[in-house]
């Protein structure tokens, strides 16, 4: 935008400058330099009004043409305000949407008139399907700014974070589809605005803070250091859509650092298909022999040997995700002991159509300082067994939930609270909603560790204005759920993009002594199989018990030996008694909880390994967390009134 943007919310002044005369005093000269400088200095002094600085930005589009800057609310019921410049001449819509659709979104349409004056328009979507969308009979949005030039037009506005209209969407920490339309024709009337010619969807979080801004200060620090962790000309099935790839990569000889950044460095044009990455510390385990031998982390229900051995989880990336950058007193310990010198990298592709010939070379990339910071992190995973026996889903739910289970009797091990400060909650295609919820003495606190708009193509960490104290003794519950409208057969817990998880993969402050610990839950897989119509003897469990990738066979009505799955397929009939039944088993029955927390049990011992202890059902009845109502004000004939509105509450689902 070289061309100066005109202000049409204030005077405005265009100033030229012509060759001086060569008569001309320098008093003259002065008094017209001062003058300018007057004028200037009001011009500038207009632009910073209405051009906030905002905390958080996002493009909106794959061209860049549509960039959306904001501001949260910084106190209750404060204002959201909103800037979006965008690459036309013409009107501009943003909307707030649950799932990316127009029906029954809240919309804001805005332009710049062909008298130079800005025009807004509070609108929402219809009920169902895409028609245009109504004005509102209460107009919520305030216009701050608007003006353009040749190329770009930029409006600026404020609403509520809860206006309390039906008609308007209430912003929360969730996570929120943004639609975006725009035409480069001016309207002539609010009840005149043509169809859009460019639209599309974003997802974003608009109330937590943005990390990756920090970035810049980042890569301008001279002592920042580069470490990226790279997989070379991995080869994508064309018989299977999902494959895990595993490599062991051994570490640098380096003195210890802090990680304070990192950033996903996706192969151009493999975007589509690089779903997740994790890596995993090997503590120390001499894994030499697997140097140069990368493979497929799974082969049916076969693990790759090391995954075994390494299970550290050290960092995350998901699709969707963005640069995350550490608060400026933190830090990620990483290299520094000759002993643990190995780690795992675990990467998941999809490739839903089979498309021949795809081949990935990216990279996780670590931003990495010798300057040690005061704070040093540690991660905590609770979650469900990735096992099909673990997570069962019956299809044509429009919500299926799944509980984890963390007691206080694991918890107490810890000597001291943790503070939580970011996560990743993860899903696969049916997750539809998350939250970790803890329980202290039987009532429930604020935890915004949860997202009730969960998006698969969208798993970027949350990153809490507020850290989540987790104290000893806590129950901590995880909820995941599911949508299966679109399912025809039950949907299981595993690795595959098309199979379901709930991990719920936090990261807190100070360290405890070990850098990564777990709590993980688990249904009785054999109850669970009985619910569905097998008898307990018809069912084998080889390995572990449920625990991770065990191997599960049935007894089929043929007689045949089957794995789960292949008589999940093939031969289970899914009834609507089942689904019922199933969902209070996923929530009510008795489950085995695997605590790898270190720490005591007791005055009397030390607990250095994870061990596992049954529970006889859910955490007992838990106090559920009710938030605040909301304060709205709304006109009323010639004066206004005050209601309390309530607004999001936690069920009672302990």
């Amino acid at each position: 935008m070289q061309e100066r943007l005109r202000e049409t919310t204030g005077s405005t002044a265009e100033l030229t400058c012509g060759a001086a005369s060569a008569g001309r005093s320098t008093t003259t000269m002065l008094t017209v330099v001062s003058l300018l400088l007057a004028l200037f200095a009001v011009s500038s002094a207009q632009q910073q009004l209405q051009q906030p600085n905002f905390t958080h930005q996002a493009v909106l589009d794959p061209n860049g043409k549509f960039r959306l800057n904001w501001s949260p609310a910084t106190n209750g019921n404060d204002y959201f305000t909103f800037e979006c410049v965008v690459a036309t001449r013409g009107w501009i819509g943003l909307g707030f949407s649950t799932n990316g659709a127009m029906a029954a979104a809240d919309m804001v349409i805005a332009w710049v008139d062909a008298s130079g004056r800005p025009q807004i328009s509070d609108r929402h979507g219809p009920a169902q399907g895409n028609g245009f969308p109504p004005a509102d009979s209460k107009q919520d949005y305030e216009l701050v700014s608007g003006r353009k030039n040749n190329t770009h037009t930029v409006i600026t506005f404020r609403r509520k974070q809860d206006t309390c209209d039906p008609q308007d969407w209430k912003i929360t920490s969730d996570t929120t589809r943004l639609i975006w339309a725009y035409n480069d024709q001016v309207p002539t009337s609010a009840d005149d605005i043509p169809k859009h010619t460019e639209r599309g969807v974003k997802s974003a979080q608009l109330i937590n803070p943005q990390t990756k801004d920090g970035m810049a200060t980042i890569l301008a620090d001279p002592s920042t250091k580069i470490y990226d962790l790279r997989l070379t000309n991995v080869k994508l099935p064309t018989d299977k859509r999902t494959l895990y790839w595993c490599e062991i990569i051994e570490l640098p000889n380096w003195n210890k650092h802090h990680v304070i950044a990192n950033r996903m460095m996706v192969q151009k044009g493999n975007e589509r298909y690089v779903h997740h990455m994790v890596m995993y510390g090997c503590g120390e385990e001499d894994m030499s022999e697997y140097l140069g031998k990368p493979a497929a982390c799974f082969d049916d229900m076969e693990v790759f040997n090391p995954m075994h051995k390494c299970s550290d989880y050290r960092a995350v990336w998901a699709v969707g995700g963005e640069d995350f950058v550490y608060p400026s007193n933190m830090g990620s310990p990483i290299f520094g002991n000759s002993k643990q010198r190995f780690v795992l990298l675990e990467m998941h592709y999809d490739n839903p159509d089979l498309k021949p010939g795809i081949s990935d070379s990216s990279a996780f990339r670590l931003y990495l300082t010798e300057k040690l910071r005061p704070v040093e992190t540690g991660r905590l995973t609770i979650g469900q067994g990735v096992s099909p026996v673990a997570i069962a889903i019956p299809p044509k739910q429009q919500r299926f939930t799944t509980y984890v289970y963390c007691p206080g009797k694991c918890t107490s091990r810890m000597t001291e609270p943790i503070n939580v400060f970011t996560g990743l909650l993860h899903t696969h295609l049916l997750g539809v909603a998350m939250r970790v919820r803890v329980i202290r003495n039987g009532v429930e606190i604020k935890s915004d560790m949860r997202d009730d708009h969960y998006d698969f193509n969208y798993q970027t960490p949350v990153y809490l204005s507020k850290p989540l104290v987790i104290m000893p003794g806590d129950d901590i519950i995880v909820e995941c759920t599911y949508g299966s409208m679109d399912r025809e057969t039950l949907s299981y817990g595993g690795f595959g993009s098309d199979n379901e998880m709930c991990l719920a993969l936090m990261e807190y402050y100070p360290k405890r002594n070990i850098t990564t610990e777990a709590c993980m839950s688990f249904v009785d897989p054999k109850n669970l199989t009985e619910i569905l119509g097998l008898k307990k003897d018809q069912v084998n469990i080889a390995g572990d018990g449920g625990f991770g990738n065990n191997k599960v066979t049935v007894i089929n009505q043929k007689k045949q030996n089957v794995t789960i799955t292949n008589w999940y397929k093939n031969d289970l009939k899914v009834t609507s008694d089942m689904a019922t039944k199933l969902q209070d088993f996923m929530k009510n029955s008795p489950e085995t909880v695997y605590c790898g927390l270190q720490g005591r049990d007791s005055p009397g011992g030390n607990v250095t390994d994870g061990t596992l202890f049954p529970i006889d059902g859910p955490i007992k009845n838990p106090r559920p967390y009710v938030e605040p109502a909301a304060v709205c004000t709304a006109s009323s004939g010639s004066g206004s009134t005050t209601t309390s509105q309530p607004t999001r509450a936690t069920t009672n689902r302990g």
